[in-house]
């Protein structure tokens, strides 16, 4: 729709913004991925059919016109079936992607609305247990609606929109439940006492927690919109079975580095945990959430570029590449945050860990040797040796 064009028109400008030197990185990867876009991404050998009303398809053929359809598109044909049926099917070996935004706003309520829930829990009670409950169980819920109508694991392997929404539910199911756990185990954060100790501070919070879902569900919530799905085959895009791979790695390794930084803490509270994937990476768990996002956003990325003539000039192109353009910001926006805690350019998590442990040598050699988020595979192979 027109609005939600305008929309994701208007976050690309305020990213361009805000972050110009991100957006060249954005626009050079952008360029490779639309060059072959039709012909990389999206399997030529079969036909895919899109239902249409009748009316729609009138449209097209008014605006193509009869004389330029088979020039513009190649192997299009409109079939009608039984005469007087109102649906149209367009058949096309370069798949015509159509793309209807009532999904995306349907997950931007669901965020909404349990950000909003969280926020006046924070106001009511002033308690930590719900925090991570609530805004990370928001993307379980917010995948939910994808599933509809599955009733078994083949039914998510079926088809692309079930499987990115099984992806989403199943990393904030775990994260969601992993963390509420520790909450009652611990019973506040003490790094956001201060914060959650007015209402500004509280909502100012729960409007970060808003972004950050929003911004995070990207790849999933723009991928509902498109019309083209399919599923896991010899024939699948090569991307979506990179992604796939992607997230299962990510979720392995962030579940990983939960778990053997929580064991390590119950037997070794006031040490700092260097075990396991820790030795590797002094964030791991962030580097399996940025590693598994990124492979939802692989998944969907084949489907988030809009059909166009052949005759379209670069910048349609790239105005019809917006969504996949807008989608991408989902592992940037990741990157970014991940990498300015870890340094200490967004949070004072770093001050507080060399408070924490700055006296002990231990803790000094490992954060000049250990990377900050990419893990060293070397480092292990050299501690097995």
């Amino acid at each position: 729709s027109d609005s939600t064009d305008s929309f994701i028109l208007l976050s690309i400008i305020i990213i361009m913004y805000l972050n110009s030197s991100k957006i060249l990185l954005i626009i050079t990867l952008l360029v490779v991925l639309v060059l072959d876009i039709s012909t990389a991404f999206v399997p030529m050998a079969s036909a895919t059919s899109i239902p249409f009303t009748t009316a729609s398809s009138n449209n097209i053929m008014t605006n193509i016109g009869e004389k330029n359809k088979k020039k513009i598109y190649p192997n299009l044909s409109i079939n009608i079936r039984g005469g007087g049926s109102s649906e149209t099917k367009i058949h096309s070996a370069s798949s015509l992607v159509e793309f209807h935004n009532g999904p995306f706003w349907q997950s931007t309520l669901i965020f909404t609305a349990a950000n909003a829930l969280g926020w006046v829990i924070s106001l009511l009670t002033g308690s930590h247990v719900h925090l991570d409950l609530i805004g990370t169980g928001a993307f379980a819920v917010a995948g939910l609606p994808s599933l509809v109508g599955v009733n078994s694991v083949s039914d998510v392997m079926s088809s692309r929109i079930p499987l990115s929404g099984a992806m989403m539910t199943l990393w904030g199911t775990k994260l969601a439940g992993f963390l509420f756990f520790r909450a009652l185990k611990t019973g506040h954060d003490v790094r956001l006492d201060d914060v959650l100790s007015t209402f500004s501070g509280t909502t100012s919070f729960w409007i970060v927690s808003l972004l950050w879902g929003l911004l995070c569900s990207l790849p999933h919530t723009l991928g509902t919109t498109s019309s083209l799905s399919f599923g896991i085959t010899a024939d699948t895009p090569i991307t979506t079975k990179l992604g796939i791979v992607l997230y299962a790695v990510g979720i392995a390794f962030e579940t990983l580095a939960d778990l053997q930084k929580w064991n390590f803490k119950q037997s070794n509270p006031k040490g700092f945990c260097n075990v396991g994937v820790w030795s590797l990476s002094q964030h791991p768990n962030w580097f399996g959430n940025l590693l598994l996002w990124s492979g939802i956003f692989m998944i969907n990325a084949p489907v988030l570029v809009k059909t166009l003539p052949l005759s379209s000039s670069f910048l349609q192109r790239i105005w019809g590449s917006k969504r996949l353009l807008l989608a991408l910001l989902s592992p940037l926006f990741l990157w970014t945050l991940f990498s300015g805690q870890a340094n200490g350019s967004i949070t004072p998590a770093l001050e507080l860990a060399n408070k924490k442990y700055g006296n002990d040598p231990k803790y000094q050699q490992y954060i000049s040797e250990v990377p900050l988020i990419f893990p060293n595979p070397l480092k292990w192979f050299d501690s097995k040796s």
